[in-house]
């Protein structure tokens, strides 16, 4: 990073693959303890929000968000 004053230790940094399969394992134990999903079923907006989102309560997961 240009313009930092922290060091960085070599043996400390990590390679995009090295990431990824931490961010996997993560993800894995996360979803061990407390479901994928956690999108309410129904609340009081969902007028609201079914109308901004085609029918549904909002965005798709993993997917980015478009403004119009």
């Amino acid at each position: 990073m240009p313009g930092t004053t922290l060091p960085i230790e070599p043996e400390r940094r990590l390679t995009w693959e090295q990431w990824q399969a931490g961010r996997a394992e993560r993800r894995r134990l996360g979803n061990m303890v407390a479901r994928a999903v956690i999108r309410r079923e129904e609340s009081s907006s969902d007028a609201r929000l079914r109308a901004s989102f085609d029918g549904e309560r909002g965005p798709e997961f993993n997917k980015s968000f478009e403004a119009t």
